[in-house]
């Protein structure tokens, strides 16, 4: 683990922010783009820089906290990376990054926000120190914690390890094992988890979970991480 840089005032830089509504910051982001100069758009409700003047304008960084169907992450980078000229930083938690960070020019950090952590501990990662601390400063304006890899693999780490004990509870589940009340207890007294797996995967929603197995089943062909048709359901 890298240590983290030392937070720089955030007030006076620059910043846009895209999100989705079904992203967990959702409305931690929103709120902190009214007290900070921060553009916030609902990639959803609002017209991508509607304003002829936002695309001229100097802005030190783009967060894009999207979730949505690969084909349409890389379509909605694909426009960024052609009319706004700053970095971009990524939410990229259910994607194969290391395409995006191909193709993709301006792309040069990726975070993991889209798995809640209970020590509020998130991955990202910075192809240089400036992007790190843009990453470092904004995580701790949502009052996370920052881990940096040095490797940009499918999902990153920790959601995809996490994603594969939910589909392993929703197997469970399907074959009628036990109730989700019991998997639960089982797994939060036998490996002292702090939530259980189904309760910690309603916290989080189904879709990123289901994305992000479609993705390594896609990218690696292995079998494990096929989805369960209850969490699938659940998406």
């Amino acid at each position: 683990m890298e240590e983290s840089p030392k937070k720089d005032s955030m007030t006076t830089n620059k910043f846009i922010i895209l999100a989705t509504e079904n992203h967990p910051l959702y409305y931690q982001l929103k709120e902190i783009s009214k007290t900070k100069d921060f553009r916030f758009y609902d990639v959803e409700k609002d017209e991508l820089f509607e304003e002829k003047q936002d695309t001229q304008r100097e802005y030190e960084c783009l967060f894009d906290f999207t979730i949505t169907p690969p084909e349409q992450k890389m379509g909605l980078l694909s426009y960024l990376d052609f009319e706004i000229d700053c970095p971009i930083i990524s939410e990229l938690s259910c994607f194969w990054g290391e395409i995006y960070f191909q193709k993709i020019k301006n792309l040069r950090g990726a975070v993991s926000t889209a798995f809640t952590s209970p020590t509020n501990t998130r991955e990202a990662y910075a192809e240089d120190k400036q992007i790190e601390i843009f990453i470092h400063n904004l995580y701790q304006d949502l009052m996370l914690n920052a881990f940096f890899v040095k490797d940009l693999e499918i999902g990153f780490t920790f959601p995809r390890v996490i994603s594969m004990i939910f589909n392993e509870a929703y197997f469970s589940l399907e074959d009628e094992l036990a109730t989700d009340e019991d998997i639960d207890t089982a797994m939060k007294f036998g490996v002292n988890y702090p939530l259980g797996p189904i309760e910690w995967s309603q916290e989080i929603g189904a879709l990123p979970i289901v994305m992000l197995l479609d993705q390594l089943y896609q990218v690696t062909g292995d079998p494990r991480y096929r989805v369960s048709k209850l969490l699938r359901l659940m998406a």
